[in-house]
């Protein structure tokens, strides 16, 4: 099929490859749906594991007492329950605005555009709506098909399998399933129409550094705020609405933690997400897995990364944090969560919101990420222009180059 597609492109490609990394805004014209869908068969979208909600749920809230060892079930204003756990896996990835990018807003307007990113999950929506669109219909389906992908990974280790073998292997499944449960497929292509899952991965520069120490920033400023109206409803007696808030707080917390954590994951730290969007001629879908290949090798790979206090270590990324090497990255990684959710009792206790955020100092010093490592970057941004790496096969070529195309690049990438 691939031959086929080659073939049929032979001439377009050769115009293509001969500008720079921009692919020729005449061919953007004749890009197919047929086309695009062959490359999400190819790569899958690949954002989904569980390892946000794995590590989210070990932090430790300030809540009610319950039974030792339950995970606390944080209720969210249009009335589902979500751990904080769930709020980091869900956040971003299946629920946010496309359109309300939080590190594209204005400085003034970027707690408002957190609000809407939050609001998609926890302010619409209630029970008694079956629709697709519906908060709680995805928050339902997407959670049971989670719970058998986790029961799967499960019965995959008893037999040797590695949880980042397993998700290399089930990527394309598993990016057609979350499409669908997001209101997305079709009888045609299970990619098409795009659900809200793949609407968001297209313009998920949030998620990749230095635009997720932005968005969390925001995220987690919203929350300090909410934290701070609940010590004034417990000053003046109201503890039940205090308590309310708290919690409220937590959960907006929890939505900025999953900003956080990719923060700390090996292929959100160098990959040029916006100027790949920015820079690249073709359709985002497309931009998206350009991006997704430079993701998916640096978080296989790992990175050699510092941070302001000293801290050094291998940092893994999506599916690869279970590696055995990845344990100080899973403690630094918690560390930061936990000083986040602290900070957010802390204004809940004080009023006082901190001008400094001492989780900050845990993230990594991506300016250092070059000279602390000999890999060479798939993409990288130079004099304000694209590069590609020239053997994009050869992880330690050090040679680039700023003709290419992103088309020509995805057809001929062979997925690992």
């Amino acid at each position: 099929m691939l031959k086929n597609i080659t073939r049929t492109l032979s001439l377009s490609l050769l115009v293509v490859n001969s500008v720079s990394a921009n692919d020729a805004p005449s061919n953007k014209q004749q890009l197919t749906p047929q086309l695009t869908d062959q490359m999400l068969n190819k790569f899958g979208a690949g954002f989904t594991s569980l390892e946000h909600k794995n590590i989210g749920d070990l932090v430790r809230l300030h809540l009610t007492a319950q039974s030792s060892g339950e995970v606390i079930q944080l209720s969210l204003p249009n009335g589902l329950k979500l751990s904080y756990g769930d709020i980091v896996m869900l956040a971003g990835d299946v629920f946010g605005n496309p359109y309300k990018t939080i590190s594209s807003c204005p400085e003034q307007k970027r707690l408002e555009c957190f609000k809407a990113q939050f609001s998609s999950m926890a302010i619409q929506g209630n029970e008694q709506d079956k629709r697709c669109e519906n908060p709680h219909t995805q928050v339902k389906a997407i959670k049971a098909y989670l719970s058998e992908i986790e029961n799967e990974i499960k019965k995959s280790r008893a037999k040797g399998v590695q949880d980042w073998v397993y998700y290399s292997k089930h990527d394309v499944d598993i990016s057609k399933k979350m499409n669908k449960l997001t209101c997305g497929g079709s009888f045609i292509s299970s990619f098409f129409p795009f659900g809200g899952y793949i609407k968001l991965a297209q313009e998920n520069f949030d998620h990749f550094a230095p635009d997720s120490l932005v968005a969390y920033k925001a995220g987690h400023q919203y929350a300090l705020e909410t934290a701070r109206e609940g010590y004034k409803k417990e000053k003046i007696g109201l503890h039940e609405e205090a308590q309310k808030l708290l919690e409220l707080a937590y959960a907006q917390n929890a939505f900025a933690n999953h900003y956080l954590t990719d923060s700390f994951s090996a292929g959100h730290m160098r990959t040029p997400r916006r100027e790949i969007n920015r820079q690249i001629s073709l359709p985002s879908v497309l931009n998206l897995l350009i991006a997704n290949l430079m993701h998916n090798e640096d978080n296989r790979n790992g990175l050699n990364v510092v941070n302001a206090e000293g801290s050094s270590w291998f940092a893994y990324g999506d599916g690869y944090l279970y590696k055995p090497e990845a344990q100080l990255q899973k403690t630094i990684m918690l560390d930061a969560m936990q000083r986040s959710a602290d900070a957010i009792y802390s204004v809940y206790l004080t009023g006082a919101i901190p001008g400094v955020f001492s989780e900050m100092a845990l993230f990594p010093d991506y300016e250092k990420i070059p000279q602390l490592n000999d890999s060479s970057p798939l993409f990288k941004v130079e004099n304000g222009v694209l590069l590609k790496r020239v053997n994009h096969d050869n992880y330690h070529d050090t040679n680039w180059t700023r003709y290419w195309s992103g088309l020509y690049t995805l057809i001929r990438f062979t997925v690992k």
